[in-house]
C-alpha cells in the first residue's frame, strides 16, 4: 500500500465502521420484528460460484427458525 493509502487507512477505522453498520442493522431488524436479540438471526450465504452474497433474516419462534425475508446489502449500508 502506498503512503497515501496508509494515511487514509489510519484516518478511517474500517473495523469500527463495519461493526457499527452491522450493529445498527441488527437493532433495526429487532425493531422490525418486535423481538429480542435472542429471537432472530441474519444468515449470510453464497448464492453462486462467484460467492456473491445473500443475506436472509430468520425469526425464531418456539425454538424454530422461520424465514422472514432477504435483506439487501444496500439496506444494510443504508444506501436504499
Amino acid at each position: 500500500m502506498n503512503m497515501f493509502g496508509n494515511l487514509l487507512g489510519g484516518l478511517v477505522d474500517k473495523e469500527k465502521i463495519t461493526h457499527d453498520t452491522i450493529q445498527g442493522t441488527l437493532e433495526d431488524v429487532s425493531e422490525e420484528l418486535k423481538c429480542s436479540y435472542k429471537d432472530f438471526f441474519i444468515m449470510i450465504k453464497p448464492k453462486n460460484e462467484k460467492f456473491e452474497m445473500r443475506f436472509d433474516i430468520f425469526h425464531i419462534k418456539e425454538g424454530k427458525p422461520t424465514f422472514i425475508r432477504e435483506i439487501t446489502l444496500k439496506e444494510i449500508l443504508g444506501t436504499d
